[in-house]
């Protein structure tokens, strides 16, 4: 049996094909895969017909899938879902008629992400400190992309699994913990009203950590006018988040580097915050398109100090270890255990 897997992102959607396993076997690599940017397509139904029109003509009958099943960033409420960072309203039910597809299920991508984060190598886990796992302790997935998602594991004894427990905790209200976060914070309510964790933990929310040093008196003297050239500039595949992350990595923009720190921080805090909620034993997991883009800054200890800096509880919070994910694509492992009846 054969299953269609998707991971619909704001940026891009990744569509693959895998043969089905069961939930004690791991998923293999993909038979057929492909990636689309989400926004030049009216709906996922165009991009999905496309894949398998794509499929059909080069793996031929193994692109006659069983089921399928979507992880999309947004909520699902019976099995449809409005898109948290597109313009499309995805409903399972029409998708299996419009693609011929017995069963078609929809899943939070951070749903997804959580499960696949159990499925992947250990040499694409990288430990940012604390001890190590306890065998079915509690675990704290999240990952920040266009978006900051997030997901929690707890084992089921009666499954001999883990059990996922989905989460919008992306969208909670930003806690600032220094003065320079309080004036951030004030920075993100007037432009926006109400100030989130994915504010700051997102490809936009770096732009947006940048935008607001560089209106600091202490900063504008250290602004280089190629940054924000590179800024402003405009067209197909430009991501002004890539080039402040680039730029902090290769230590040529002080700026850049300031808010690379800054975001570092606040997502140890938040990887913390979650390790804290669950007692995340089992570990806390870094996913999503920016954290291993950026691995060697988050090693730098930013990310650990405000990780464990918990006050009265930071000696339970050193203990939880924490890891990078760099495997680009748990989210389509989850998917395909998830169509696999896994």
């Amino acid at each position: 049996m054969t299953v269609l897997a998707g991971d619909i992102g704001g940026t891009n959607t990744r569509l693959a094909i895998f043969e089905a396993a069961a939930h004690d076997r791991p998923i293999g690599a993909p038979i057929f895969e492909e990636t689309y940017p989400s926004a030049a397509y009216p709906s996922l139904d165009v991009i999905a017909e496309a894949f398998l029109a794509s499929a059909a003509a080069k793996i031929g009958a193994a692109a006659r899938v069983d089921n399928a099943c979507f992880g999309i960033a947004g909520p699902i409420e019976n099995n449809m879902c409005r898109a948290t960072n597109l313009p499309w309203i995805v409903d399972g039910r029409t998708l299996s008629r419009r693609l011929g597809i017995a069963r078609v299920t929809l899943v939070n991508d951070f749903y997804a992400a959580a499960l696949g984060v159990t499925a992947v190598r250990s040499d694409e886990l990288v430990p940012l400190g604390g001890g190590p796992p306890i065998e079915h302790g509690p675990i704290a997935v999240l990952g920040a992309g266009t978006g900051l998602g997030q997901a929690f594991l707890i084992w089921s004894p009666a499954d001999n699994r883990y059990q996922v427990v989905p989460s919008e905790g992306g969208h909670v209200d930003l806690a600032a913990r220094t003065p320079l976060e309080m004036g951030l914070v004030s920075f993100l309510t007037t432009k926006y009203g109400r100030v989130s964790c994915e504010r700051v933990l997102s490809g936009q929310g770096l732009v947006d950590v940048f935008t607001f040093l560089s209106a600091e008196p202490a900063c504008r003297a250290l602004l280089r006018p190629e940054t924000s050239a590179a800024l402003a500039a405009h067209g197909p595949g430009h991501d002004p988040a890539a080039a402040i992350s680039q730029r902090a990595l290769a230590g040529s923009d002080p700026v850049c580097e300031m808010a690379l720190s800054i975001f570092c921080s606040v997502l140890g805090a938040t990887a913390g915050n979650l390790g804290l909620m669950v007692l995340a034993t089992g570990g806390v997991f870094v996913a999503g398109g920016i954290a291993p883009r950026i691995l060697s800054y988050l090693q730098r200890g930013a990310f650990r100090e405000a990780f464990d800096r918990k006050g009265r509880l930071h000696t339970l919070v050193e203990r939880l270890p924490a890891y990078v994910v760099t495997n680009a694509q748990p989210g389509l492992l989850g998917a395909a255990r998830i169509a696999s009846g896994a």
